[in-house]
């Protein structure tokens, strides 16, 4: 069966949508040859040249990195520059080209939840919130006979859901009024006649995702010609659903210098750069891969003692301000993505029955030696 660009590209948004991703950034599509059916599927950290050359000797036509290749605008092609060299090369091999950038840093489960999973980070949250989705108080008027259908209706649709809790509504019997006109076919009454009816408000939570389906479940089940329904945003609660960088309890005070142990093993690497003191204790930990040592001063407001990120400012140092920095480098910090973008791949393809290579690339060393 052939799978087409457009039908894998679908699976993509349930792995880390285009939703996270930061304004500035440009996660998504770089390259986009359209009705393509995909023959396999080549995962990098970065667009290279010769990573072009190895997706098509294994038969790819579509590749997925983690840095976008077109990240800055672009005002022209031209193929002797990195960037058109490559775009030349994917056009030439007719390979599609797919970014998770910070879409990637931002969803569960991506780069930063796997930094903070290797030190076991417990009562968690974001450095940066990023998609806040809000809820919706739905109410609804019904017949008091109905209201177990309309309340199904409701709950199954997605509205009730509070963190562990499900089928949550609020129920207040009291009596309607109403006055059909002549054009009107009314479940209870005749036109022109004032009728009072025994009826039922339910009101119940929906998150903004759910709150369409929520509407139409009610209307599809509700007795009335024009059921009485209200609709109102709430401050509170609200889901985050993605954020950038994490900062969490460690399951136990460590000292600096053994939190540098563990990140050295975890991440495979000899040395990390740190400015602070390593034998402190620390007992809350701020992480974020790549380059985002700007996030310190917000991860230290949120309790986090030591901060670990791949890259680190000059002035980003200077400003150190009561929080251990620790550059752990861009890569070595990201890495991690070309396998968990391929675990999460290889779950959506089987889910559908999609069957499609997958390859990761070799990884190349750091950029720099020291």
């Amino acid at each position: 069966m052939s799978v087409t660009l457009e039908q894998v590209g679908a699976l993509l948004e349930l792995i880390a949508p285009i939703s996270f991703a930061e304004e500035w950034d440009n996660s998504g599509f770089n390259v986009n040859l359209h009705n393509t059916d995909i023959s396999g599927i080549m995962i990098c950290l970065d667009v290279l040249p010769e990573t072009i050359e190895e997706a098509a000797e294994k038969g790819c036509n579509l590749i997925i990195s983690h840095h976008p290749l077109l990240f800055r605008a672009t005002k022209k092609i031209d193929s002797e520059s990195y960037e058109g060299k490559c775009v030349q090369m994917l056009a030439e091999r007719r390979i599609s080209l797919y970014c998770a950038h910070t879409s990637m840093d931002s969803a569960p489960g991506g780069i930063n939840t796997w930094l903070a999973d290797q030190f076991a980070l417990a009562n968690r949250c974001y450095i940066q919130n990023g998609l806040v989705e809000r809820f919706y108080e739905v109410a609804v008027h019904t017949p008091r006979g109905h209201a177990e259908t309309v309340r199904r209706a409701m709950t199954s649709a997605g509205a009730g859901r509070l963190g562990e809790y499900a089928e949550c509504t609020f129920n207040i019997d009291g009596k309607g009024t109403f006055r059909p006109e002549h054009d009107a076919s009314p479940y209870i009454g005749q036109a022109g006649r004032l009728e009072t009816a025994d009826e039922i408000r339910i009101s119940s939570i929906c998150s903004e995702n759910d709150l369409q389906k929520v509407l139409r479940a009610v209307r599809k089940v509700h007795p009335y010609e024009m059921p009485a329904i209200s609709v109102l945003k709430t401050d509170e609660p609200q889901r985050i659903n993605s954020g950038l960088g994490i900062v969490g309890d460690m399951p136990s005070p460590l000292p600096a210098g053994e939190v540098l142990d563990k990140l050295k093993a975890a991440l495979q690497t000899d040395s990390v750069r740190v400015a602070g003191n390593l034998k402190k204790k620390i007992r809350r930990l701020g992480v974020c891969g790549g380059a985002a040592g700007d996030f310190a001063e917000l991860a230290r407001k949120k309790g986090a003692e030591l901060f670990i990120t791949g890259e680190i400012k000059h002035n980003e140092y200077a400003a150190q301000n009561d929080i251990i920095l620790v550059e752990a480098g861009h890569f070595d910090t990201e890495k991690c993505f070309c396998r968990l973008y391929a675990q999460g791949l290889q779950k959506r393809l089987d889910d559908v029955n999609y069957n499609i290579a997958i390859y990761v690339t070799n990884l190349r060393r750091p950029y720099v030696n020291y």
